[in-house]
């Protein structure tokens, strides 16, 4: 079976991720008969993109490629420029989808899985599924993966009533990546067919030494050291974070804090600047930036933070921290509770509170014992149930319906 993985996210994040974890797995696990395609689209600087094997790169231009992003805080405006962009686009949609249906036909694929970053998320992932299905005669297996979904009250999910039967009608298989997301994506949408879960699953990099790494983060060997890794956007809530340091030091001063992401909201960034000086607590907080193996560092640290206040479908830091075995404190947001088991893992604690926040990292970092078993405890469950090779698996059964 001639096999396509594809994915047009634009963000180094999560969905990338995935898309490159599972092209290595199906790469490495194919049967003999089996001949496996991983695309992106052709101008798509995504860096781990260049890591997936014989990855191909597809002639289509996304509409962010031709206009700006809607920005217009007027909400006229904001309306008028999406309809003149959805027009003057159209061309060169329609001419996506051809080009599409080319590399489809002329490589005979049979299976498409299509991995969505967000719900209606990456158009070109909604053209390669309408060109698998203009070529249904050959591609048997369309699946889709919803990576994430929005909130949606009455009005929005009406406004996506015709996009939700487009996916519904065009798809084989529709898949998600927690219970939470696919509780979400049935309540507040027009979708009736049934949506399958596979977790995501993560290898354990390691490309780096252990010198290499402590070349770039410099820690004090004779402090505790917390993690928390995400780029600076407020649903990732480095503001709660930052509120939680403040709260800690004022009882434990041998500890520092380091923060790992990019900066995709400039305003939210400053405000957790301000905050940090405000708060007088620069000494103790370190921040890098352009870091793309994040993960690899996480074994460096005693504790892993994941503050996100929403829109986090699934929680893929804290698999990253469990793979490393050091336990984590979360905010019990979208998936996350799904990920992390309160008190055997880690700690959950309700969502901006981050005084409770606070208190769980110094729970942790006051007692080793403790540290220990839900590093052992974390390991046993990423392997079980987070690994490559269990999500890889799951993928394959659903390639099974159609051999």
């Amino acid at each position: 079976m001639n096999i396509l993985l594809f994915c047009s996210n634009p963000v180094n994040g999560g969905t990338a991720k995935v898309f490159f974890e599972l092209s290595n797995f199906f790469d490495e696990n194919k049967k003999d008969d089996d001949v496996v395609f991983s695309a992106v689209n052709i101008h798509n600087s995504v860096e781990i993109y260049r890591k997936v094997p014989n990855v191909d790169r597809i002639d289509v231009l996304s509409k962010e490629e031709l206009f700006d992003s809607v920005s217009n805080k007027n909400i006229v405006g904001r309306m008028f420029k999406k309809v003149y962009s959805d027009v003057v686009y159209s061309p060169t949609k329609e001419r996506n989808i051809t080009t599409m249906c080319e590399y489809i036909l002329s490589n005979k694929i049979e299976a498409v899985f299509i991995h969505n970053g967000g719900y209606v998320g990456d158009d070109l992932c909604n053209q390669m599924l309408e060109a698998a299905w203009r070529c249904s005669k050959q591609v048997r297996c369309r699946a889709y993966i919803f990576h994430n979904d929005f909130e949606k009250n009455l009005l929005k999910k009406l406004r996506f009533y015709l996009y939700d039967k487009f996916v519904e009608k065009r798809a084989t298989e529709l898949i998600t990546v927690s219970e939470y997301t696919r509780n979400r994506i049935r309540k507040e949408s027009f979708i009736k067919k049934e949506i399958s879960v596979i977790y995501n699953g993560l290898s354990k990099e390691n490309t780096l030494s252990e010198s290499e790494k402590q070349a770039i983060i410099e820690l004090e060997p004779s402090k505790r050291h917390v993690l928390m890794i995400g780029n600076f956007q407020e649903n990732k809530g480095q503001l709660y974070f930052i509120e939680a340091i403040s709260n800690i030091v004022k009882h434990k001063k041998n500890v520092d804090f380091t923060l790992i992401g990019n900066v995709y909201d400039n305003e939210y960034y400053n405000e957790c600047m301000n905050k940090i000086k405000i708060n007088g607590i620069e000494r103790y907080i370190q921040i890098y930036q352009g870091i793309n193996n994040a993960a690899e560092y996480m074994n460096l640290f005693d504790v892993v933070v994941v503050p996100s206040i929403y829109d986090e479908s699934f929680g893929l830091i804290s698999v990253e921290a469990m793979s490393h075995g050091v336990p984590v404190v979360a905010f019990a947001c979208g998936g996350i509770p799904e990920v992390q088991v309160n008190g055997e893992t880690g700690y959950i604690v309700r969502v901006g509170d981050s005084a409770a926040l606070g208190e769980k990292i110094l729970q942790l970092l006051s007692d080793a014992n403790i540290c220990e078993e839900m590093s052992h405890n974390g390991v046993n469950r990423y392997e079980k149930m987070f690994s490559v090779n269990a999500m890889g698996k799951m993928y394959f059964d659903v390639l099974k319906k159609y051999r």
